[in-house]
């Protein structure tokens, strides 16, 4: 008898001894790698041109009445120097007292989200003390605020309707 056949044998005669444990414990393996593979997949994002997602924010929310700001009002308010990431996006209300604000970032590696998030919690927690004393409408955005993250980009949004940005930024990606 050949190696081949003998494996065959050995391995056929294994399978015939799988009681019902067994095939359990394969099945929910195969199920949880399955699982793994599609969260593993989800938490990724595409390559998207940051011009496409500013388009499609343009066009499906109320971007158009904030103000676009620059490479400098960037490291002042938020704190982010944009040399360190790939590629943003940065909008905030043009009233001084307003708390209005959008911010996307692409980032070069996943670990740089972190100090990203953080910028923005801080932001948070200055503007909502700025606020706290005489204005309830702007701490109320404040603690709506919503951050997201996928893949290497982070979205960060303050205003009366913020789930109505986050899902055009969802669909953009």
């Amino acid at each position: 008898m050949s190696k081949v056949t003998g494996l065959q044998k050995n391995i056929g005669d294994r399978l015939r001894r799988l009681d019902a444990s067994d095939i359990t414990k394969i099945i929910l393996s195969v199920v949880l790698i399955l699982f793994l593979a599609a969260v593993y997949h989800r938490s990724g994002a595409p390559d998207v041109p940051m011009d496409s997602v500013e388009s499609a924010l343009r066009k499906g929310t109320g971007l158009s009445s904030m103000q676009k700001c620059s490479n400098r009002q960037l490291m002042q308010f938020m704190g982010l120097d944009y040399s360190d990431y790939d590629s943003y996006i940065y909008y905030k209300s043009r009233e001084a007292l307003g708390v209005q604000e959008v911010l996307v970032v692409r980032v070069y590696r996943r670990d740089d989200l972190t100090a990203v998030e953080d910028a923005i919690d801080r932001r948070v927690a200055d503007q909502t003390r700025t606020f706290e004393g005489y204005g309830p409408s702007q701490v109320a955005m404040l603690k709506n605020a919503i951050i997201y993250k996928r893949g290497n980009y982070i979205f960060y949004c303050v205003d009366k309707n913020p789930d109505r940005y986050e899902e055009v930024f969802r669909h953009a990606l």
